[in-house]
């Protein structure tokens, strides 16, 4: 096991103690709770190692696991108003992996693997040991070892010697009959070298993600503990915190719908508005896409976005309720006389028709250049001309704040992700603003201006729920590189880094995808995720948003371009010349008429005082040839006046 990289939870008395986990973070699927459909479960699992440099006498090593969720009260929880925070234990679990006091204590350490170290110097070939913790043995009673075939004489007699002096003090230590038990003794002694004990623990997906804002937190940790024998020995112990992130489940499609909002303003302006997605990873971006129709001579000066966060606190089983004030960001602005101005760099417009742009520079600010309208007092342009009346259609790229700004709160404002959890919940919002303007009644000189909102709730995930991180890499890539831009680069995220490490065992656990699958932010953030919706067939194309604008066509083809349709046959055949006279139709009303003329030969016998047989109440006619006369009504039909019943 690589221990290079790893930092100890703990260290001293010649004793270090780590906890490598296989995966660095677990991702919980699902939203809803209620949903036993999205119900996944998580496997916490890792090795702890206890490095010994020097002989210690070990009472007991222990392993626990523990979530525990806390919240802030400055006021106090009513009614008393004598407790300022409230904890509450989420999980709780504990690996008893060596006790002086089990039997199996007697036997050994109680290790998955032990490596004994051949000498001070740690980094040097050790030899195998058995679960036992003695070393084994080969046929001529030498120390097994992967480098004894290279070993020389003085080698091997020095390991011989440090072999003997092993079991001397194993028999001290009770290994026969006459000396006292470990359990006696309460303790047993590590030898120098490593002890790897692995751990694995189920986690339901139910449980809440690692939560830290301003008053409130859920953490996760694995605390380690070496109990040493002695009345004045220190323990060594450490944690390590265990991030738990909330991701999407696999068949959560409401979260990868776009929003759609289609409204009329006062007769006046018929916007469309599409949102392309409703989640989306801290340090992505959002794309929209607006379509302004003008009913009449109406103006729109300004577009702003804005995200607002909700936070609300609960506690004493949720009767006590705190809610923060609104938490307001400005993403993006866009004024008709200027650039936009966006919070966060990263952000772009593009103008795909309409709003005043010329010709000529149409097809730039198609391809993401943004014109600057110098003089323009509307996104729409201007209106009383003939050629520029239509729809302006434009398109957002609208840049999410990224972790950083949990780090550096003064120079930004701290944005959390959404939570699940019951007694911390975070919401976010999106805000479109516009702000319009038409002419008044009185006096069509002057204008009056208005403004309207658009709220739409919006899921913002962890910067951590990316492409490589919660789907399953490509097998190959169209260009050949496995690795996705930006995914190796350098990132100025500040959280636990989503590459993974290369593992001892000389599997890499790195998660590649390919080209364009993951889209990388202009200043460094994390990669975002993208939807279905959003990769694009060529992966040196930009995605775009799935939504009824398009790009305009600046080289449309020749109408006879394509070959046109072959010509329809006129007039249409005759039914006879396909069917046949003596087939179809015909036939069937041939047979028909001969029925009806068998049934009024009977009647006429009837009327005249013949005995002709009674009428079963049906017609057997064969409507088809050779079918099967339909016997659903055999019994015959018979008036009866009303009271001779009785």
């Amino acid at each position: 096991m690589n221990l290079v990289e790893e930092k100890p939870v703990a260290a001293g008395y010649g004793i270090l103690v780590y906890v490598k986990l296989a995966e660095p973070m677990l991702f919980l699927q699902g939203f809803d709770h209620q949903d036993a459909t999205s119900r996944r479960t998580v496997m916490l699992r890792g090795s702890l190692v206890v490095r010994v440099t020097k002989t210690a006498k070990i009472k007991a090593i222990t392993l626990n696991f523990k979530g525990k969720a806390r919240t802030e009260w400055p006021e106090g929880i009513p009614p008393r108003q004598c407790e300022y925070f409230e904890e509450e234990i989420i999980n709780r679990h504990t690996w008893p992996f060596f006790n002086a006091q089990f039997p199996a204590a007697e036997r050994g350490y109680s290790a998955d693997y032990v490596r004994l170290a051949q000498g001070p110097d740690l980094t040097g070939t050790g030899s195998e040991t058995s679960l036992s913790g003695r070393p084994t043995l080969d046929s001529s009673g030498r120390p097994r070892s992967s480098s004894s075939r290279c070993m020389s004489t003085k080698e091997q007699k020095r390991l011989s010697l440090q072999l003997a002096h092993l079991k001397g003090l194993s028999k001290s230590e009770g290994g026969n009959n006459n000396g006292p038990s470990v359990g006696h003794k309460g303790y047993r002694a590590f030898y120098p070298g490593d002890y790897i004990y692995n751990f694995e623990l189920p986690l339901d997906s139910r449980l809440p993600e690692t939560i830290d804002v301003e008053l409130g937190r859920v953490k996760y940790e694995l605390e380690a503990s070496v109990e040493r024998a002695g009345a004045f020995r220190a323990n060594v112990g450490g944690s390590k915190e265990v991030t738990l992130v909330r991701a999407p489940g696999e068949n959560s499609l409401e979260h990868v719908e776009p929003i759609a909002i289609n409204r009329t303003w006062e007769d006046q302006l018929h916007y469309d508005i599409v949102i392309s997605g409703k989640s989306f990873p801290l340090g992505a971006q959002v794309p929209i896409a607006f379509k302004l129709t003008p009913l009449a001579k109406v103006q729109c000066h300004l577009i702003r976005i804005y995200l607002t966060e909700t936070i609300e606190y609960f506690c004493s089983n949720k009767t006590v309720h705190r809610l923060e004030p609104t938490r307001k960001v400005l993403l993006l602005e866009k004024r008709a006389d200027g650039l936009s101005v966006s919070t966060f760099p990263g952000s772009s417009v593009r103008f795909l028709s309409g709003g005043g742009v010329d010709q000529d520079a149409r097809e730039a600010s198609s391809r993401g250049v943004e014109p600057v309208g110098h003089g323009n007092t509307s996104l729409l342009g201007n209106l009383n001309g003939e050629h520029n009346v239509g729809p302006t259609e434009l398109e957002f790229n609208v840049q999410l704040p990224n972790c950083q700004s949990w780090y550096d709160p003064e120079k930004s404002p701290r944005i959390h992700f959404d939570t699940t959890f019951s007694n911390i919940q975070v919401h976010h919002w999106i805000k479109i603003v516009m702000r319009l303007s038409k002419p008044g009644q009185p006096n069509s000189n002057k204008r009056r201006h208005f403004e309207i909102s658009i709220d739409s709730p919006l899921h913002i995930l962890s910067c951590q729920v990316t492409q490589a991180n919660i789907t399953l890499p490509a097998y190959t890539s169209v260009s050949g590189n496995a690795s996705a831009p930006g995914a190796t680069g350098s990132s100025s995220c500040r959280c636990f880094s989503s590459t993974r490490q290369p593992r001892s065992d000389g599997i890499t656990t790195q998660v590649s995808v390919p080209d364009g699958n993951i889209q990388s932010n202009q200043h460094g953030s994390l990669a975002s995720l993208p939807a279905a919706r959003t990769i694009a067939q060529n992966n040196n194309d930009v995605p775009r948003p799935i939504h009824f604008l398009r790009n305009p066509s600046f080289n449309p083809p020749a109408f006879d371009a394509e070959m046109p349709p072959p010509r329809l046959l006129s007039p249409p055949p005759e039914y006879d010349s396909i069917v046949g006279a003596s087939e179809g139709l015909a036939d069937y009303f041939s047979r028909l008429a001969h029925a009806q003329g068998d049934e009024d030969d009977e009647e006429a016998d009837r009327a005249g005082g013949g005995t002709g047989p009674l009428s079963p109440g049906r017609v057997n006619i064969p409507l088809t040839p050779g079918g099967r006369v339909n016997r659903s009504m055999d019994e015959p039909r018979t008036w009866v006046a009303p009271g001779h019943g009785l």
